[in-house]
């Protein structure tokens, strides 16, 4: 705040809430895509038809740092300054409607992120999503 001033900040927030106006509006053009809640800049997807998981592991494999999540099975983009620079919103768009093709051509994949969110979203005892991960936390991070 200090080094942009508050016009500044009031600027940027404009600019990211206009991108977040941008992709909402484009997101309508891909019917197998729902936008959950009514947000400003957090842009949360979800599908009644697809594997979500699989759509994301397709937007990873083009270069999009988006985070999955469970209860209900989504992604999210939170979006920021970088993401309203010219042709962002465009090309997110567009390899969005890339990796759904992608994913209603070959539903089913079994390799990337996709089957380990849908099983981890399926078991019953939540608890076991916690040990599973601390236990992998240990392994990567011995001394």
């Amino acid at each position: 705040m200090l080094a942009m001033g508050e016009e500044g900040y009031l600027k940027s927030v404009k600019a990211i809430f206009e991108t977040a106006d941008k992709i909402k509006h484009g997101l309508k053009e891909i019917p197998e895509l729902k936008l959950l809640g009514h947000p400003h800049w957090i842009l949360a997807l979800a599908s009644d038809t697809l594997n979500i998981y699989e759509v994301l592991d397709q937007m990873t494999k083009r270069h999009w740092n988006l985070n999955g999540l469970q209860k209900p099975a989504c992604f999210h983009i939170a979006l920021t300054l970088r993401h309203t620079q010219p042709g962002v919103a465009e090309r997110f768009l567009q390899d969005l409607k890339d990796s759904v093709a992608v994913v209603k051509a070959s539903p089913g994949n079994k390799e990337g992120m996709a089957p380990i969110y849908g099983m981890a979203g399926s078991l019953p005892f939540r608890g076991m999503v916690t040990d599973i991960l601390k236990k992998y936390l240990d392994a990567v991070y011995k001394v």
